[in-house]
């Protein structure tokens, strides 16, 4: 069905001068009201975290009967990358599902009142009385076969939890990394993406958001945008502790527009699909390789902030040694509900902790790893420990468990070289294929980009 077969059975007799294609999001900042107002392949460029504005711009810019008339297409997963996009300047950073699609609708007092194929038509609630009976019935029962699809019933006022059930496991992702303005850090942090693209699958069109610490240098970040990156700068978190920096990212505003926020080092990359390790419920993390801070050290802490000792319940990650709840700050999965209500504690013990460097001695580099679990102990989250395969590490070392393992984010560390090639140490064979597959994917590219030159 074309636009105005799809609009006609909807509403006739509309003047052209009422119809307003929007193409950009200046067209809704006029004072003109219009009866229709179509989005055709619009929404899906638009950032995530400035859609709840455009909502009230759409809305604003309505007639009172009026329709919204949306073409898209719907995934099954909002973040996945189409075909299309892996070579393109532009990436479609808000892509609809079924769920994404009801949830805006819920939120914003919409009905999806009809929809054909990649056209979708939505009225206000309260402009239902508006429109004939006849209409208006047609509306309400298209809509409640949209709800009872996701297992809901009309109703005046839905819960945040109703809303989060309409996009499953992660929902809609936000991945991010905190880098320094230097040449390491700079090849670190365009790896890590190009990775997340390359490799990443189901979650390959995620948003990425790479926060740089004090200042950007221009040319970095046109390179990122290349690749759909989100740049931001942030202050520095601490001057004695570098790797605080990373708290930053949860300190961006557009953290509040998604679902499941990914923290990684800059020093990992992704080579398989993640999505099926994250539940979206959980804060999800791996306990750290070893005890790097040790019993007797955490014993101490936990005095300082008079807190009671947790039992040494896990078990690290490689060495297999006993340890209190204490977990690598490499890869850290947060839904949002969880960090935004545990991010101010994470945040004022890492502080504390970070100008009190004799409370850790020799450890003192694992300042936002400890202040984790002491926030974490203070503050007690619903957790899931994550797989191995989701933080490994890349060592000379490696448990019988290791040498079975088929990595989803491969935790390098040093273990690179300046242009950001991977090194082949592992004993692992699963390890080294995917080592492989990114090298050479890194060395097209590359290649790619040398014979663009020339």
């Amino acid at each position: 069905m074309n636009q105005s077969n799809f609009i006609d059975s909807l509403i006739s007799n509309v003047e052209e001068d009422k119809v307003l294609h929007c193409c950009n999001l200046n067209d809704l900042n006029g004072n003109d009201l219009y009866k229709v107002i179509i989005l055709s392949n619009f929404l899906e460029y638009i950032p995530v975290f400035e859609m709840e504005a455009v909502w009230g711009e759409i809305k604003k810019t309505l007639c009172p009967g009026g329709l919204i008339i949306i073409k898209t297409v719907l995934y099954d997963n909002p973040n996945e990358l189409g075909e299309d996009e892996i070579d393109s300047v532009r990436i479609r950073c808000n892509k609809q599902t079924g769920g994404t699609m009801l949830r805006d609708c819920l939120r914003h007092d919409l009905i999806m009142a009809s929809n054909e194929e990649e056209w979708f038509a939505l009225v206000r609630q309260e402009d239902l009385s508006l429109f004939s009976n006849e209409q208006k019935e047609q509306f309400v029962n298209h809509h409640k076969k949209w709800l009872n699809q996701y297992g809901l019933e009309i109703k005046e006022k839905y819960v945040e939890e109703e809303y989060r059930h309409l996009v499953p496991g992660a929902g809609r992702m936000m991945i991010g990394c905190v880098a320094e303005n230097n040449k390491k850090y700079q090849t670190q942090a365009l790896r890590l993406v190009q990775s997340i693209r390359w490799f990443g699958k189901t979650m390959a069109g995620a948003n990425i958001f790479v926060c740089m610490v004090d200042e950007a240098d221009p040319e970095f970040v046109k390179e990122l945008e290349k690749w759909g990156v989100y740049v931001r700068i942030v202050k520095r978190f601490s001057i004695s502790h570098p790797p605080s920096n990373k708290l930053r990212l949860f300190e961006l505003p557009e953290v509040s527009s998604y679902d499941t926020i990914m923290l990684l080092d800059c020093d990992t990359i992704i080579v398989q699909d993640p999505s099926p390790f994250i539940d979206g419920d959980h804060f999800q993390a791996e306990m750290a390789a070893g005890l790097t801070v040790p019993y007797t050290t955490f014993n101490n802490l936990f005095a300082h902030y008079r807190l009671p000792l947790p039992k040494q319940n896990y078990l690290t990650a490689i060495t297999k040694q006993k340890t209190i709840w204490y977990c690598n700050a490499g890869v850290l999965v947060f839904p949002r509900a969880l960090i935004q209500s545990f991010f101010p504690i994470w945040k004022s013990y890492t502080l504390d902790l970070s100008h009190k460097r004799y409370l850790l001695g020799k450890q003192y580099f694992f300042c936002e790893q400890a202040s984790l679990t002491i926030a974490f102990a203070a503050h007690p989250l619903p957790f899931a420990r994550l797989p191995l395969q989701m933080n490994f590490h890349l060592t000379l070392n490696i448990s019988n468990e290791m040498k079975r393992c088929d990595p989803v984010i491969i935790h390098y560390h040093k273990m690179n070289d300046e242009t950001g090639f991977i090194k082949h140490i592992s004993k692992n064979p699963y390890t080294n294929n995917r080592i492989i597959l990114f090298n050479e994917r890194l060395k097209r590219y590359l290649a790619s980009v040398l014979q663009s030159k020339e």
